[in-house]
């Protein structure tokens, strides 16, 4: 019994004339007769009574219309599912960020994402770029807003969205809070405060390997697992730090951003997914930040 059979029965039980049935299902009446006696013998069950006068449907016949237009429209449900997900109207994405350099752009493209796909189950998580790539290997997240990837992650594919120069952030008392500029050795001696490794490998090393080739190794005092916290530490003047310029976003007050003379190769914030594992959610949100590239660097209060 395959669907067709459905259809042809369907159609003849709601005429109740093999004729008019098989012109409106687009057979020839012999074929549609020939496919309903192949139903009843499969079915073992006559389904309808046949004169030269009318066409009537018999006891088992009428408890099987029932069935069939219900298997039809379930059929057709699937289809139209089936459909919906490939197109990625449908279905779960979960989303990662952390939130320093995206906090003004990510709610417009979450609100963009929701409008025009209602029936996605999206979620949003916070994890710092390290996190991410965890979260990646245990299939928790789906996009992650992030930054370079350490070796040893060739399944995951990258795309740039912009980059950020790198600032030097001190309390607001610090002797050289006013200085529109500074270089990076005026800081050495000064206590540092880091994100934790752990959390921040890629952005740790980074600022590490700046010191250096300013002549200096940072006396790392503090090791924060949280960029907020890290802020809150420089701004009761527990140390200095060097971050990359979204970070302006979480605080203003009490701390002072002073740009680095030279100023250091910029860090890039990245958009990353696995395309091993499909999901036409998430190709659907990547469509979307692909189409507000210039609004979302315009969204970025970035120090000038």
């Amino acid at each position: 019994m395959e669907l067709r059979h459905l259809r042809y029965f369907v159609g003849v039980a709601t005429e109740l004339n093999f004729s008019k049935a098989a012109e409106k299902l687009l057979v020839s009446q012999p074929a549609l007769s020939t496919q309903i006696v192949d139903l009843e013998e499969d079915l073992g069950a006559q389904l309808f009574i046949r004169s030269t006068r009318q066409v009537r449907l018999t006891a088992a016949g009428e408890a099987f219309l029932e069935e069939a237009e219900d298997i039809l429209r379930r059929a057709e449900e699937a289809r139209q599912r089936v459909a919906r997900v490939a197109r990625g109207e449908e279905g779960e994405l979960t989303v990662s960020f952390f939130a320093a350099p995206i906090m003004f752009f990510l709610p417009e493209l979450v609100r963009r994402f929701r409008a025009a796909y209602p029936a996605v189950a999206l979620r949003l998580r916070e994890l710092t770029p390290d996190r991410q790539l965890a979260a990646f290997d245990r299939n928790e997240i789906d996009v992650g807003f992030t930054r370079p990837l350490p070796p040893g992650h060739p399944h995951l594919e990258c795309e740039q969205l912009f980059e950020e120069r790198f600032l030097a952030v001190m309390a607001e008392t610090h002797p050289l809070a006013g200085r529109d500029r500074i270089s990076l050795d005026e800081l050495a001696g000064e206590p540092f405060v880091l994100m934790d490794r752990a959390v921040a490998v890629t952005l740790y090393d980074l600022v590490i390997a700046l010191c250096r080739e300013a002549g200096f190794s940072p006396l790392v005092e503090h090791t924060p697992d949280l960029m907020a916290s890290l802020l809150m530490m420089v701004a009761a003047e527990q140390g200095v730090s060097v971050v990359p310029e979204g970070v302006r976003n979480l605080r203003d007050r009490q701390v002072a951003y002073v740009p680095l003379d030279p100023s250091p190769d910029p860090i890039p914030l990245l958009l990353s997914w696995d395309p091993g594992r499909d999901n036409p959610a998430r190709d659907a949100f990547l469509r979307l930040v692909r189409e507000g590239g210039p609004d979302i660097r315009q969204q970025v209060r970035l120090a000038e």
